[in-house]
This record gives structure tokens, C-alpha cells and sequence, in this order.
């Protein structure tokens, strides 16, 4: 009993900390964009914010331990490595670095 509290605090916890840091990127990403006049495209994290609930969402409904899913497992590694592609992508606009 005591443990299942201890991983459902862990688990809000997380995922707190991951919206948190959606909402930075985002709010970094839209004032880039406004301030220097250059397209960033800061709505796009829309969808891997989308698909990251929707992960967790799966995980939830179906009341399993967070491993072993293959749709929720795809659904969280896609919204991770769209967030992390925006990420480095920003990051190269606001750093300056052209191809």
C-alpha cells in the first residue's frame, strides 16, 4: 500500500517536471520569435505535447506498470524525439548556426 502511494507521488512528480519544462521551451521558443522577428514555429510543440499525454493516457487507462506497452511506448518515444528535434532545432535558430 505504502509503496503504491510512493510511485504514484514519483510518477505525478515526473511528469509535473516534464510539463514544466513543455512550458519553458515553449515560452523560450515564443519570445525567440517574437523578439527577433525570425519564424520559430513555437506551436508546433502542440504535438509532442499531444502525443506525450497520449502515452501516458494509455498508461493510465489500462492501469499497467509504465513498460511493456508497444503503443504507449511509441506514442512517449515519438513526443520525446519531436520535443527533442524541436529542442535542437531552436537551439540552432537562436544560436545562429545555418546549414
Amino acid at each position: 500500500m505504502v509503496m503504491n502511494i510512493i510511485k504514484a507521488i514519483l510518477i505525478i512528480y515526473s511528469w509535473a517536471i516534464v510539463g514544466i519544462l513543455i512550458v519553458f521551451l515553449w515560452r523560450i521558443a515564443y519570445f525567440y520569435e517574437k523578439t527577433s522577428g525570425q519564424r520559430v514555429g513555437y506551436y508546433f510543440l502542440v504535438i509532442p505535447t499531444l502525443l506525450l499525454v497520449a502515452g501516458v493516457a494509455w498508461y493510465l487507462v489500462y492501469n499497467v506498470d509504465f513498460i511493456g506497452q508497444p503503443t504507449a511506448d511509441t506514442l512517449l518515444c515519438s513526443g520525446g524525439s519531436l520535443l527533442g528535434a524541436f529542442g535542437i532545432r531552436l537551439h540552432a535558430l537562436m544560436t545562429g548556426e545555418r546549414k
